[in-house]
């Protein structure tokens, strides 16, 4: 049963849960998010942990069914890694890609906080997410390094996060500009949040 639908929440809520949070169609809005992770990163290669892919992951995984976002995340990182000749250069791809699908994973959490107008709060929550959204990723991919080239003793595990640092906190700095700059602007351009009372679909609909 549905109640008082217009065209618009008609098809979005006869697609389950898949249409609830774009403008655009699926295949669209899969398009738009791949080229903004793929092509940004290629364009930015020059420049060390800045890049597209975590905040295309993110709004892929906000935006589209969970299986879409992966298969987004997956198709912008093999075609960047293809134009720029990193195809399964290096076995730390394997933690790179799986980083990356953390990212998406967790990005699901995020979805409910997330509001469709702009102001400081939601600001702030986007700047949040490409802090915490970092972290996770250069975690597990330093952890990826340690596993590959290190002897597995704490002081090593340690000396690598050590390391780190000054790539992390790099990153943490650019995460929060895309997030904040490119993301942000891009939520409010795609996401059309659809009423819950005036969309509440019954039985099988309701899934995701």
């Amino acid at each position: 049963m549905y109640y008082h639908l217009s065209g618009n929440d008609f098809y979005r809520v006869r697609h389950g849960r898949a249409m609830d949070r774009s403008r655009l169609p699926l295949p669209l809005t899969a398009g738009v998010l791949l080229l903004l992770g793929a092509g940004g990163r290629i364009a930015l290669h020059g420049h060390p942990n800045v890049e597209t892919v975590m905040v295309a992951t993110f709004l892929a995984a906000m935006l589209l069914p969970f299986a879409w976002a992966c298969t987004v995340t997956m198709g912008m990182l093999l075609l960047s890694d293809w134009w720029l000749g990193y195809l399964w250069g290096s076995p730390i791809v394997a933690f790179t890609y799986s980083g990356f699908l953390l990212v998406a994973l967790a990005s699901r959490r995020w979805r409910p906080q997330i509001g469709g107008h702009l102001s400081s709060g939601l600001v702030m929550r986007f700047a949040g997410a490409g802090v915490v959204f970092a972290v996770v990723y250069d975690g597990w991919t330093n952890f990826g390094v340690f596993w590959l080239w290190w002897a597995h003793t704490p002081g090593n595990l340690l000396a690598v996060y050590t390391l780190g640092l000054p790539f992390i906190l790099y990153h943490l700095l650019s995460s929060i500009m895309t997030f904040t700059l490119v993301g942000l602007p891009l939520w409010l351009a795609l996401s059309a949040p659809v009423s819950d009372k005036a969309t509440a679909p019954t039985g099988e609909a309701a899934g995701d």
